[in-house]
């Protein structure tokens, strides 16, 4: 990241060019909003590199000599390949924009490039901590239920642990989203009312937690729909805080959706900090779930995968599925090698 730059220093020609840019992120390749934004970051560190010049000034010198800028700066190898990545897209289209076509070389944009060494360690996957089952079924029986914030978050955190979804799917899951079929519940993850990453849609079925963890979620949604919820409202939504006439605190359920990811975040920090254990992001209930499954038959495993909304079950192990070291050790201690002294030797 380059610093030491004035931050609302801009180039209006380059400005007009990053709108023709965000509007074919958005309308030709559909990118999300979240997407956009990150893509508009990262050439804005090329601009501020540039000290603001034109992009047409882009060649495989600069190329080269942002490279070495970003590798000699304190930032991580993913931060730096991410990056380039969004920097050569930009730079690919451009290419092809009217006025540009005869000033930028397409074959200079190559040179945004870093070594095969660089592009493993970003691509490398640190070990991601996760809770154990027993240590979430702990927090959420500690959770309070006295207030309807209070049953709002213990529900979430509960169907957090039942179906482990996205944090932008909890965020935005409707009473309709919660199903019951035959005497199993399922949330239908759907795009069309949903914030569902890639727009796919899939059953998350209810994994066999305690039944009290089950009912903290079936209650609120029937708390919801007795004050008059309707099956297009969020399961989880905004609580109002204010005063009233008493000068009392009071609370107030409004039928909207939490904006901001931050919040249901702190929700989680704020039940697992108060149980005793440290905070690790809700997205770690899907490690939870994958390296419980990895453990388990692999019906059970291939069943998981679909729940998590992956296409294969590889996806499953390398993004989820690492084990802990104690895991680890146990599994290969507990297995007994029979008769390996008189095994033929490979050829």
């Amino acid at each position: 990241m380059i610093k030491d730059k004035k931050k609302h220093k801009y180039n209006p020609a380059n400005e007009r060019v990053k709108y023709k840019y965000r509007q074919h992120l958005r309308g030709i390749d559909h990118k999300d909003e979240k997407t956009i934004i990150a893509s508009l970051k990262n050439i804005r560190d090329y601009e501020l590199f540039m000290d603001f010049a034109g992009f047409e000034k882009f060649n495989s010198h600069i190329a080269s000599k942002y490279v070495q800028s970003l590798l000699n700066s304190d930032v991580s190898s993913s931060y730096i390949t991410d990056t380039l990545r969004a920097l050569k897209d930009f730079l690919r289209w451009l290419e092809r924009q009217r006025g540009y076509r005869s000033k930028i070389n397409y074959n200079d944009i190559d040179f945004l490039n870093v070594s095969r060494n660089h592009r493993n360690a970003a691509k490398a996957k640190e070990y991601q901590k996760s809770y154990s089952f027993d240590q979430i079924l702990k927090t959420v029986r500690k959770m309070p239920s006295k207030t309807d914030k209070e049953r709002r978050d213990k529900a979430m955190v509960s169907l957090q642990a039942i179906c482990t979804l996205r944090i932008s799917e909890l965020r935005t899951v409707k009473l309709k989203n919660l199903i019951e079929q035959d005497g199993r519940y399922f949330i239908y993850v759907c795009p069309k009312n949903m914030n569902v990453k890639f727009g796919k849609t899939r059953h998350v079925v209810f994994i066999p937690l305690p039944d009290d963890i089950i009912t903290n979620v079936i209650d609120w949604r029937d708390y919801l729909r007795s004050i008059g919820f309707s099956e297009s409202d969020p399961l989880f939504p905004k609580v109002d805080n204010r005063f009233g006439t008493k000068n009392l605190l009071e609370q107030k359920i409004k039928k909207e959706i939490i904006k901001s990811d931050t919040t249901i975040r702190n929700v989680f920090k704020k039940a697992f900090i108060e149980a005793g254990f440290e905070y690790i992001r809700p997205h770690s209930f899907r490690s939870t779930l994958a390296r419980y499954a990895q453990t388990q038959s692999p019906a059970f495993l291939n069943a998981v995968r679909q729940n998590l909304g992956h296409e294969s079950i590889d996806t499953t192990l390398s993004s989820y599925g690492h084990l802990s070291v104690d895991d680890q050790i146990e599994i290969i201690s507990s297995v007994k090698l029979h008769n390996i002294e008189q095994e033929k030797p490979y050829n």
